[in-house]
């Protein structure tokens, strides 16, 4: 096992695409404070940190994925790895190996973009912008196990699908697609239980406001305002299975470190289980299928 990460780390020194994606990290997480800046110039309120130090989490997982495609597929596709079984190397230690080169490298990526962060931050913003970051070590926390279960999928797909161009291709249409699930049970989960809403006498309609400013329509002492059940809330077995997603999907993990506070879900020991067993099953099923894969 120490022979075959030696390998791949020296693989990584070389690779041209892993610094292409550390630099783009790093110019990202400048780019966002560049953007606050601005923004904060124009007069926008900022009261959310955990956006813009935690947005990076978005794509990191598409960026993994297709880096695992293609630097597993090159093993594949230029004999590396039948070399690597030839000498001896079981089949786990070779998967288990390239699992633990990935998380690596999505690690990498999201360090360095915490540390643009922080530079940028403080010299073209101002230490004030680190008091506005909610719960920080909580979505750390949700923020690695986001990246375990990444690097499980990307890895699960690129050990079990031999052609370099369908696995890259595959990872990264699966991440996108995870993500929109993602932000699809996020959303649900975060709908409030109760809402306002608005009747319009003139036109006899009514409509439901889900945030909290309304302002710009209160002049109008013809429109009737009550507060009523939502009815997008989830309930029942339908909001726990919406919960469990959100807790245990990589994206939804992910897309959660950067909401506001109101929303923010805590990090909690069922995230943990939940990540552990996904990655459990679908590393042990990876293996199985790796296994029975014939490189002659």
């Amino acid at each position: 096992m120490r022979n075959l990460l030696s390998a791949n780390f020296a693989r990584l020194r070389r690779s041209r695409l892993f610094w292409f994606l550390e630099a783009g990290v790093f110019l990202w997480g400048v780019f966002a404070y560049y953007m606050l800046k601005i923004n904060l110039r124009n007069g926008y309120a900022f009261d959310n940190g955990n956006t813009y130090l935690f947005n990076q989490m978005t794509f990191i997982g598409i960026t993994t994925a297709c880096f695992s495609g293609f630097f597993i597929g090159t093993e594949y596709s230029d004999g590396t790895m039948r070399n690597k079984l030839s000498v001896g190397h079981s089949r786990i230690h070779v998967y288990l190996a390239n699992l633990i080169t990935v998380f690596f490298v999505a690690i990498a990526q999201f360090v360095v973009y915490i540390l643009a962060s922080f530079t940028a931050g403080t010299l073209l913003v101002g230490d004030f912008v680190w008091s506005k970051l909610y719960r920080p070590v909580e979505t750390i926390a949700i923020s690695l196990l986001s990246l375990i279960t990444s690097s499980v999928i990307a890895v699960l797909i690129s050990m079990v699908i031999i052609e370099k161009s369908k696995a890259v291709l595959l990872n990264v249409l699966l991440s996108m697609l995870l993500l929109i699930v993602g932000a699809s049970a996020l959303k649900g989960v975060m709908q409030p239980e109760m809402v306002k809403r608005m009747y319009f006498p003139e036109t006899k309609q009514y409509k439901y406001i889900y945030t909290e400013s309304i302002s710009e329509i209160l002049d109008d002492a013809s429109i009737v305002i009550e507060e009523v059940s939502n009815p997008k809330y989830l309930r029942g077995a339908e909001r726990k299975l919406y919960e469990c997603v959100s807790a245990i999907l990589p994206t939804a993990q992910a897309l959660s470190c950067g909401i506001d506070a109101h929303n923010f879900i805590r990090f909690s020991a069922f995230h943990v289980l939940g990540t552990l067993m996904v990655g459990l099953i679908l590393t042990s099923g990876g293996i199985l299928v790796f296994q029975r894969i014939d490189l002659k």
